[in-house]
């Protein structure tokens, strides 16, 4: 079995800026401490970063966010990439939608996403339920995620898990 980590909108935005929260930022440590493992375990890290332009529907919702070339679209200075780690750019909610997650996810072989980022309750969830139709088994390091609030956190994780048959863990677990 092989194992991908996707890092999803740790972007300055969400982390920092507009929608930036205490929640958010107290996970950055355990994702670092995960990331770490992954590349120890030569497991491929990808990163998911919204990069959004003027005619993105998502803007009619949440408003004028991590736009393409911004400061609010580059991923936090804690997890700057490493060597050999990929980047791909999304403009929906879920990663599968636009780009090129598939292509690299098949060419990697994986066939188990560990996700980690924000917003569980959108952004994870989404991508966790493409991955899901598409084949992949997921798992959700619940001390890697985080929602603007707990209401949302944990009926996303109890959703992941009942729906998708997620497995629901921790950063100390997982890897």
């Amino acid at each position: 079995m092989s194992k991908a980590v996707v890092v999803v909108d740790m972007i300055n935005d969400f982390v920092t800026g507009k929608f930036g929260n205490e929640r958010t930022r107290s996970i950055v440590p355990n994702i670092v401490s995960l990331l770490e493992k992954a590349r120890k375990q030569d497991i491929p890290v990808i990163y998911l970063v919204d990069a959004h332009s003027r005619t993105d529907p998502e803007l009619d919702i949440w408003g004028e966010h991590a736009m393409e070339g911004s400061e609010g679209a580059e991923l936090i200075p804690e997890l700057k990439p490493g060597e050999g780690d990929f980047v791909i750019k999304k403009n929906w909610y879920s990663g599968f939608i636009d780009t090129k997650l598939p292509e690299l996810l098949k060419k990697l072989d994986v066939d188990i996403i560990i996700f980690a980022g924000v917003s569980t309750d959108i952004c994870i969830q989404n991508n966790v339920s493409f991955a899901y139709f598409a084949g992949y088994r997921t798992v959700v390091p619940m001390d890697c995620t985080a929602s603007i609030d707990e209401k949302s956190y944990e009926l996303s994780l109890k959703y992941m898990k009942n729906i998708y048959g997620t497995e629901i863990t921790t950063s100390d677990e997982v890897l």
